[in-house]
Order: structure tokens, then sequence, then C-alpha cells
């Protein structure tokens, strides 16, 4: 009871999804689709092994390079809409397969970054990353449709990380909430906040 207890709430629910799916499987297909869903598992595994140490490897140097106070003057929790606007537009340079991005976002945050900037980074980077606009979306959809989603995300992303702050903040009032997010604060241990300027 004691292990339950102290498990990790994300490792537990992926924990019961996979026995799930895997007894869904053999209740379909007995074995053969079983070891089927295996077999993708190996082939999946094979393509990313690699990409997910190099990712967290990046994040951690991210960390220990890039000073403290220069993550809490561009990006930190009183950057304000500077910080919300550079985490918006990083979006669109800053590309790649989430166990490659998000161990270096994990990464600006654990160092001091706010949550607005924060947000607005993920949102930026789904919705503006000119990867995704030039590989996938125009060779498939034309100029038209990407572009348009393009230019209107240039505005939303903004938007995004500056309502995420006052919904981070709202949140972290809730007690099972600021419980769990005051042993994630950053070092600084600064609070999330808009600065007015």
């Amino acid at each position: 009871m004691k292990i339950l207890k102290k498990a990790d709430p994300t490792l537990v629910i992926l924990i019961l999804l996979l026995l799930i799916a895997v007894v869904a499987a053999f209740l379909k297909g007995g074995v053969q689709l079983t070891g089927q869903g295996l077999v993708q598992t190996g082939r999946l595994l094979e393509t990313v092994w690699l990409r997910l140490p190099l990712g967290f490897a990046l994040g951690g140097l991210i960390q220990v390079l890039v000073p403290r106070a220069v993550i809490a003057r561009w990006l930190g929790p009183t950057s304000g809409i500077k910080g919300i606007l550079i985490g918006s537009y990083a979006g669109i340079v800053l590309s790649g397969a989430p166990y490659v991005m998000l161990p270096v976002v994990a990464s600006l945050y654990l160092a001091g970054a706010g949550a607005g900037p924060i947000i607005a980074l993920l949102t930026g980077q789904a919705l503006l990353a000119l990867q995704n606009l030039i590989v996938w979306q125009i060779p498939f959809l034309g100029v038209g449709i990407p572009l348009s989603k393009f230019i209107v995300c240039l505005f939303i992303t903004p938007l995004v990380g500056l309502a995420g702050s006052v919904v981070y903040k709202l949140l972290s009032r809730l007690p099972d909430l600021k419980a769990k997010g005051e042993s994630n604060l950053p070092p600084t241990g600064q609070k999330e906040g808009v600065k007015k300027g």
C-alpha cells in the first residue's frame, strides 16, 4: 500500500492503460495479436531509442549551461509580456518530436522560466513551427490554408500564454495542486505573474 501511495500518478495511469491494452489485444486476437503489438513496440523503440537519451541530455545541459539569472530575466515569472512573446515566437524555430522538445522545455521551466512563457513556448512550437509548415502542411494543403493558419496563430499564441498564466495562477490556489506545484517550482521560488509595463 505504501508503494501505491508514493507512486507517480502518471506512471500508474500508464501501467493501467498498458495492461488494459494487452488484455484487449489478447481478448480480440489471442497471443498472435498481442505478439504483433509487441513487435510494433520494438519497431517504435528501434526508431526512437537513441533520440530519447539525446533529448534528455540536451535538456540537462541547458540547465547547467544557461545561467538561471538569464532564464529568469528573459522567461521568468516576472518577465511579463516580453517572456510570453519570446516563448511564443521561439516556437517558430524550435521543432522536433515531443521526446526531443519536452526535455528542453522542462529544463527551461526547472531553471526558472515562468508558466506563461512555457505555455506560450509549447503553443508556439505546436502551431508555428516552420518545419511543420514547410515540410508537411504546404506540400499536402497548398499555400493558402497553412499560411492563413500561421498568420492567425502569430496573434493567438501570445494570448494563449497570457491566458495560460492566469489559469495557472488560479489552479495553483487549489490545495491539491498547490502542494504538488510547490515541489515542482523552479529553484528561484518566484511566483507566476505578468509584469505590467
